[in-house]
């Protein structure tokens, strides 16, 4: 019989749907941490309370990837498996230098970049810029630039119009399993964060080739950075057919649960698959912001927090789905474009989780 899992809960907007997303198996157990620097430690000896060798499986965000590391030190020395990002992911998730650094040590092709004194980017007269926070998220201090920035608490990178796209990867044992990739929409220098974009999955005009690029890229850095647990890789594919990875996110991330829906996969239930797998989309999965009242609606394949994500059979249920939630303005056309391209996905294969 499997080990029980605990989930441990540290990112506050999964409270209201991560359940739905969980094959729950006889004795699991569920822990909000929370996002702060400090647990509740009664609260966590409790809910290990009569488990021998359980498996902690730490649901991390981008500020407690350092004291989820802390946390599942404790509980391998009571004897419990834990499955939390390896120190080397975390510091990439936290560092985008170090990141940087990362993508031209392994040969991940990325936008030629500088850091002070340091990086690929060379002569940049002219050049449109992009200078990010070094150790920022959702966007926060992204700006257009002129000049690279000379501040210890940014790094620059060259701008490049193209298309972005997410894979969402969890691995642990050595074994991978990609979600499938994600549309973001184009880039622009308005620098619209891709969270306040439409969001689609499968992406639309997906090319087998392409996909198995973004997976394996996605495997490999998974693989070269030791990741336990989620990884979000984003990239960017220009006009030509280029591809670069923008940046990765080792923890819970924006973009999980549109591919979970497309993929039709209890995603938080993941490392009972014995094996590593390609999962395909099963269903029309789209997402825009949303500020309305926060409501989930499992059979109808509907989640509102601050993004409305939906899922159909085809894209019309999609389209239908969006309207009726976020009104008719929300979209104008069928974004999967499937006058051009066909609407039926792959046959399904079930695995057992």
């Amino acid at each position: 019989m499997s080990p029980v899992s605990v989930y441990l809960v540290g990112v506050e907007s999964l409270a209201s749907w991560f359940t739905h997303f969980v094959r729950w198996r006889p004795g699991d157990r569920r822990l909000h941490l929370g996002e702060g620097p400090r647990v509740d430690t009664e609260m966590l000896r409790r809910g290990f309370d009569g488990l021998s060798a359980a498996t902690a499986v730490f649901l991390t965000s981008h500020d407690t990837l350092l004291r989820d590391r802390e946390l599942a030190a404790g509980l391998r020395t009571a004897g419990h498996r834990a499955i939390v990002q390896s120190g080397g992911a975390a510091t990439l998730g936290i560092d985008k230098v170090a990141m940087k650094r990362f993508f031209d040590r392994h040969g991940i092709p990325t936008s030629p970049w500088r850091y002070q004194d340091e990086g690929t980017l060379e002569d940049v007269d002219g050049d449109p810029l992009v200078v990010k926070g070094r150790n920022s998220t959702q966007s926060i201090g992204i700006r257009m630039a002129t000049e690279a920035s000379s501040s210890p608490h940014y790094f620059t990178e060259r701008y490049a119009d193209g298309v972005e796209y997410s894979v969402v990867a969890h691995r642990t044992a050595g074994r991978t399993v990609t979600l499938p990739p994600v549309w973001k929409g184009p880039t622009s220098p308005m620098l619209v964060p891709p969270w306040r974009r439409l969001r689609l999955c499968p992406a639309p005009g997906m090319t087998p080739a392409l996909d198995a690029w973004l997976r394996d890229v996605t495997e490999t850095i998974a693989r070269s950075a030791d990741v336990d647990g989620f990884l979000e890789v984003e990239f960017l594919v220009q006009a030509e057919g280029a591809g670069l990875v923008l940046e990765i996110n080792p923890r819970i991330c924006g973009t999980l649960r549109i591919a979970a829906l497309a993929a039709d996969v209890p995603v938080f239930s993941l490392h009972h698959l014995p094996s590593s797998a390609a999962l395909p989309a099963h269903r029309y999965a789209a997402e825009v912001p949303y500020t309305g009242a926060s409501f989930n609606d499992p059979a109808q394949q509907v989640y509102a927090t601050s993004r409305l994500t939906v899922a159909g059979k085809d894209p019309a249920d999609a389209v239908t789905a969006l309207r009726r939630h976020a009104g008719d303005s929300v979209m104008l056309c069928d974004p999967w474009n499937t006058g051009n391209a066909p609407a039926v996905l792959g046959a399904r294969e079930e695995t057992p989780l």
